[in-house]
């Protein structure tokens, strides 16, 4: 480390904690340290973040010292200034579903900030740039990826599940998961963005193809996905129809854009109300997260030949059906799980064009996510749970 001090010719700049140094250095004991780079990039404090080492309750979430993140090829560190809250990381704190491979894992799958720290055979970013990230990472090699339809890739991985998230002040992505925001959107309504918008965009998009002359019933308006589902449907010119669990957020539904809500605890068999709402014919499209609790009510909310896309169970996934359902009338049921690069890439220009903007209910600080969780379980709560970064 005294070679490394001695050669090192000046102070360029610091980052937060980071202090950058920039020149050079040839000596190869040294060269280990920064062969990520033109600059090497020394943190005065330690990382601190949000991670679980155990599954179970809100209590297993520790706020504490992670190891540093740094860049590899292709990669860049982001300095997060939000990140938000979402179901899977329910069920990653508590082992229900897909679980980390490894712990201790920092949790957050969904972050914006700003790149901190650029890596080797990067291009296109520079430090400061104001980024939000895509969390599913293609392994750009196997069969499906290799055909384009990198939505099936069969070695994806997740940031926040597989790999560590943004519950933390920095976080180490691939570049090509980065996009840049406009300079209107706030980082917390940025980190409002990425599973919620591309869930609900591929759904409605790409899955069920949306027409902009079609009714669509919108489960869980409140929700984070509802929230966005609207606003896209609404961008298209269709005609929404949304439920919600209070008169509160069917109200908010409608100022984002709902032509008509529906309290659904006030009116549990829902799907009457929804045909009322539609010249007595039914929705030609449903998106559900809801799942299971509104299994039979979503099938007889549907006009014959009408779409059932389903991309979340919330309320759980086991239930029974009467098949002859699907020939007698008929109806087309659909899942959206996997999503593309190129389907992210279409929305952000659309994100980027001011047509569509993040929705953000509360915001939390990073020492305050078990507090989050629980909001979010409360289900008490309009649009998205945003972390803000320290």
């Amino acid at each position: 480390m005294s070679t490394l001090i001695a050669r090192v010719a000046s102070f360029v700049a610091s980052c937060g904690n980071w202090v950058v140094y920039s020149t050079p250095i040839d000596c190869h004991h040294c060269a280990s340290l920064y062969s990520w780079g033109k600059s090497l990039a020394v943190r005065r404090n330690p990382l601190k973040a949000v991670y679980i080492s155990e599954f179970g309750d809100v209590d297993k979430l520790i706020y504490g010292d992670r190891p540093d993140p740094s860049p590899g090829q292709g990669e860049v560190v982001l300095r997060v200034r939000a990140s938000a809250l979402n179901h899977l990381d329910l069920g990653l704190r508590s082992g229900r579903g897909r679980v980390p491979r490894d712990l201790p894992r920092i949790l957050g799958c969904d972050m914006a900030g700003e790149i901190a720290l650029v890596g080797p055979g990067v291009t296109g970013f520079e430090k400061g740039d104001r980024v939000l990230v895509d969390n599913r990472l293609k392994c750009d090699s196997c069969g499906p990826c290799l055909l384009g339809q990198d939505q099936y890739c069969r070695n994806q991985l997740r940031v926040g599940v597989d790999v560590d998230g943004g519950h933390a002040e920095y976080c180490n992505v691939p570049a090509i998961n980065v996009y840049k925001f406009r300079q209107s959107m706030s980082f917390e309504e940025a980190a409002a963005i990425p599973l919620a918008f591309h869930t609900a965009w591929h759904c409605l998009m790409v899955r069920g193809q949306l027409q902009p002359w079609e009714t669509i019933l919108i489960q869980a308006g409140g929700s984070g996905v509802g929230s966005a589902g609207i606003q896209i449907a609404k961008r298209i010119g269709a005609r929404v129809i949304t439920t919600a669990g209070s008169d509160d957020k069917v109200s908010k539904a409608q100022d984002l854009g709902a032509d008509e809500g529906i309290n659904y605890r006030n009116v549990p068999e829902f799907s009457q109300k929804v045909k009322e709402l539609s010249d007595g014919h039914g929705a030609d499209m449903i998106l559900d997260v809801v799942g299971a609790a509104v299994w039979e009510q979503n099938l007889l909310s549907l006009r014959e030949g009408g779409r059932l896309v389903i991309t979340g169970t919330t309320s759980g996934a086991q239930t029974s059906m009467d098949l002859s359902i699907l020939t007698g009338r008929p109806l087309t049921l659909m899942g959206s799980g996997g999503r593309s690069r190129r389907s992210f890439g279409e929305m952000m220009s659309v994100i980027n064009r001011g047509e569509l903007c993040g929705v953000v209910g509360s915001v939390f600080s990073l020492q305050d996510v078990a507090k989050a969780h629980q909001v979010m379980e409360s289900r008490d709560f309009y649009g998205k749970l945003v972390i803000q970064g320290p």
